[in-house]
């Protein structure tokens, strides 16, 4: 699932000033108008693991039903929350390149992150082998890590608010020609490069990585204590044949089920009076 680099191209038509090196991630940035709150609470308790890692392989493979799926493989650095099954976490992903001999096609599935081999992110890792996108809330659970500050999947910068939350600002993370991080501005990372940046409303600072990973950890020993246990996660295998997610049948609702079989199979009034009406016209219709 080869990923475009939409942040690079974002850096030069922005003509960005401020550049930011690894030892220098704190600098400040402006804060648009229009900013999206994360609730990383929410987000750990909707996770089975969350841990920060880089990107050693992406891997593809067919479903049984012919849909193609990417593996995305993970050296753990930091377990933040959860019990992986090793020192590396494969998640798998629906979409993808498919080969059959020599035509080649790719599956596309929105709102679905794409890796490249050494990404460094943040994961809030949820429902591995048997959802489509096995992140809590699919792209809002992955957090890049570009040279020590935190972006959103698309490349939008992490910012504190003054409340001390978190958010996702529309300053554009992008690499200059020698590498380093700078934070541009922009309404949207996918919209018009050539858009006018969003003028400040209050100053913010852009989130280093490690520091979002300590308040994590604390926040994860609380969402843990309500827990009753904590399964070991399972990371996908490509050696094993499996079912696409996106095929499987949706059961309906525990309580809704009685309910409908009651109304099936109870016979009203003018039921009976129908079924003793046949009878007694020997089998045929009551017209």
């Amino acid at each position: 699932m080869k990923k475009s680099p939409l942040w690079l191209a974002v850096l030069s038509a922005l003509a960005v000033q401020s550049a930011l090196t690894a030892t220098s991630v704190s600098a400040a940035v402006a804060t648009p108008e229009k900013t999206t709150s994360i609730v990383t609470r929410d987000l750990l308790a909707q996770s089975d693991l969350v841990f920060s890692g880089k990107v050693v392989s992406v891997e593809y493979k067919d479903s049984a039903d012919g849909l193609p799926h990417t593996f995305v493989t993970y050296d753990v650095d930091q377990v933040i929350s959860g019990r992986p099954d090793g020192s590396q976490v494969t998640l798998r992903f629906l979409g993808g390149r498919q080969q059959k001999g020599e035509v080649i096609r790719y599956l596309e599935v929105s709102e679905t992150p794409e890796f490249q081999v050494g990404d460094t992110d943040v994961l809030f890792a949820s429902k591995n082998n048997s959802s489509i996108c096995p992140l809590a809330k699919c792209t809002s659970g992955r957090f890049r890590n570009l040279d020590g500050v935190l972006a959103s999947d698309d490349g939008r910068a992490i910012i504190e608010k003054t409340d001390s939350s978190y958010a996702i600002s529309a300053a554009v993370i992008a690499k200059d020609t020698e590498g380093r991080s700078e934070v541009g501005h922009g309404a949207n990372a996918l919209a018009s490069v050539a858009r006018e940046p969003v003028s400040p409303v209050v100053s913010a600072t852009a989130v280093k990585a490690e520091q979002f990973i300590a308040d994590l950890r604390e926040q994860a020993r609380e969402v843990a204590s309500a827990r009753a246990d904590t399964p070991v996660f399972v990371s996908a295998s490509i050696k094993d044949e499996f079912k696409s997610a996106a095929m499987a049948p949706e059961a309906a609702p525990a309580d809704a089920a009685p309910n409908l079989l009651r109304r099936v199979t109870t016979p009203t009034d003018f039921d009976r009076w129908e079924e003793d009406a046949v009878r007694k016209n020997n089998g045929n219709p009551v017209l």
